[in-house]
């Protein structure tokens, strides 16, 4: 039997959520609200992993971007940038009454995590990001192609899912995931409708956050996959550069989506950073 995530109204859309809390009930102190932040094309059951962990420390709340899942699809041609789908998320927390969160974000989720923290820091007690890239170089950029003329025209010949498994190899360490998950990480994501896949790709081309990161100032975990295609060594130096207190860690050996493939080190790593940063 699957339990149906809730829905609220928020920005202007229905949000899907869900939200776990298995922290012991006669603690007086009010949990510290987690919030999972998906990323390209994604949903909630990406972070299906992370959450009998963190529950029990936390209030756990995932939700469905905009476009993906039961949340509210754009119509074509609608503003669907980068600020748009963080304000969802704040928009979100607003109609949950929650006032504070540790934003953990993979890929473009933690891009957007990156512009909370610039645009509302007020919202975030932490922030971890993972696999996210502050600025895309140019040849993952080209990449995102998959062949053809642009990532428009390869969406829109291929569909989502048929794009989804010709770039598979940006999404998914394919050494180390299983038949199973790659194909399961195909499935999820060729749900989402083309104009969603091409208007997600877009905004990540236009990230350029390695400038207004030096104005950060809540504490910032950054966990990076050794050769994930999304954050690489120079990158990973102008972060330092930019951000000499944010904590770097690099899985090696690991390329992309280690949130799903090293799961359990990922939240040995979040359970020590957050430990650091908790009020409890």
């Amino acid at each position: 039997m699957k339990l149906l995530p809730r829905t609220i109204r928020a920005n202007g859309i229905d949000i899907e959520y869900d939200i776990a809390d298995y922290t012991l009930p006669w603690l007086e102190q009010e949990p510290e609200t987690i919030l999972l932040h998906h990323g390209f094309c994604r949903n909630m059951d990406f972070w299906r992993q992370w959450v009998p962990d963190l529950s029990r420390n936390y209030r756990v709340l995932r939700f469905n971007s905009r476009g993906c899942g039961a949340t509210t699809e754009p119509e074509p041609g609608a503003r669907y940038d980068a600020l748009v789908l963080m304000e969802d998320a704040i928009a979100l927390l607003d109609a949950l009454e929650i006032p504070k969160v540790h934003w953990i974000g993979e890929y473009s989720g933690g891009v957007f995590g990156l512009l909370a923290a610039i645009h509302h820091p007020d919202r975030l007690n932490t922030l971890t990001i993972i696999n996210s890239p502050f600025k895309l170089n140019s040849s993952t950029a080209q990449a995102y192609s998959a062949g053809q003329g642009s990532h428009v025209e390869a969406i829109t010949r291929l569909g989502s899912a048929g794009y989804s498994r010709s770039t598979i190899e940006l999404r998914l360490d394919l050494s180390r995931a299983s038949d199973a998950v790659r194909e399961w990480v195909i499935a999820e994501m060729g749900k989402v409708a083309p104009h969603v896949a091409i208007g997600h790709i877009q905004l990540t081309l236009d990230a350029n956050l390695l400038k207004d990161a030096a104005s950060i100032r809540i504490p910032v975990l950054n966990l990076v996959g050794e050769h994930s295609p999304m954050a690489q060594a120079e990158q990973l130096n102008a972060v330092r550069a930019s951000m000499p207190d944010a904590q770097v860690v690099v899985f090696e050996g690991y390329g992309h989506a280690i949130n799903l493939l090293a799961a359990e080190r990922c939240l040995t790593e979040v359970n020590r950073f957050l430990c650091e940063h908790s009020a409890r």
